[in-house]
């Protein structure tokens, strides 16, 4: 396997040539997509063949040990650890997966779990007529560019990340971040999750519930030791031990810091496309699309 990485963008974003998704991955190989992972943040694997199920997380797994998301999301298939993102639903009219057509907002994958997502693996299985890019945002260059003031301040800080209350918890309970647009979850998302649930009980399958964290301000990479600005905007509900007003201004100023243009990547998508990002040195996020249209993902994570 003759791996080959292209730059795409200054700041994140590099194409790679040559992978052959049913093949074995030596040592050397697997370095080479890392070292290229931790300079680009983003690599967008093009011109290979559609791996299969078992390819894809063999592949993935070879990067960390793998989130079984779908479990959290109620969703059932052979492969725990592949979360199907896309707006297809049975004839009972239950989701087949996690996901409208509706935008989805600014966010790092998993970050209301303990043990955060860390690499992430996106794939394209099917798009519509006119794709919605994935937008990607480097949360590494996002702290490197704010005043030491606010970063020493940043460094005694933790915020709590949690989708509990608008998904497995009280369903009478309000929550303001799922109303705001792009939310990460809708009340689509929540009428499918509701309904999925619903459909379990009858087969008498049960799912963990979807975990809720705090973590700090300011992560460490673990495998190269550089800091990144941890704020997922869509997830997070509160800074630890702020009043509120305080610490909807301080998410919303370091939101807004985070997403200038020059730390932005735009993917537009190919079938075939897997698109492999740094989750913990990264956002991302989805534009909307016709609804009569079918987008067909596959989503992994590992973590942290």
């Amino acid at each position: 396997m003759n791996i080959e990485i292209e730059a795409l963008n200054p700041t994140l974003g590099a194409i790679v040539h040559g992978w052959e998704p049913e093949a074995p991955i030596s040592k050397k190989t697997r370095q080479t997509i890392l070292d290229a992972l931790r300079q680009h943040i983003v690599l967008v694997f093009r011109g290979n063949p559609q791996p299969s199920d078992t390819a894809l997380v063999h592949f993935a797994s070879g990067f960390g040990e793998l989130v079984k998301g779908s479990e959290w999301f109620q969703d059932n298939g052979d492969y725990a650890e592949i979360l199907r993102v896309n707006n297809v639903y049975d004839k009972e009219g239950v989701p087949q997966g996690t996901g409208g057509s509706t935008e989805l907002g600014w966010h790092a994958d998993y970050s209301y779990v303990p043990r955060v997502g860390k690499e992430s693996f996106l794939n394209a299985v099917e798009i519509p007529e006119n794709p919605p890019r994935t937008c990607f945002c480097n949360q590494y260059r996002a702290l490197e560019t704010l005043p030491e003031k606010t970063v020493a301040k940043l460094r005694t800080l933790r915020a709590f990340h949690s989708i509990t209350n608008y998904i497995s918890g009280d369903e009478s309970q309000s929550d303001e971040t799922s109303e705001k647009p792009g939310a990460v979850v809708t009340s689509e998302t929540r009428a499918g999750f509701k309904a999925k649930r619903e459909r379990n009980r009858e087969l008498g399958i049960e799912k963990p519930d979807i975990p809720q964290a705090e973590h700090p301000l300011i992560m460490t990479h673990p495998d190269t030791g550089r800091e990144i600005l941890y704020v997922s905007p869509q997830i997070i509900k509160f800074i630890i031990g702020m009043p509120k007003a305080e610490s909807d201004e301080l998410i919303e100023e370091l939101t807004e810091h985070s997403l200038r243009e020059e730390n932005i990547y735009r993917h537009d998508w190919q079938v075939g496309d897997t698109v492999m990002f740094d989750t913990l040195g990264s956002l991302h996020r989805r534009d909307s699309w016709d609804p009569a249209q079918r987008r067909i993902m596959r989503q992994l994570s590992t973590m942290l």
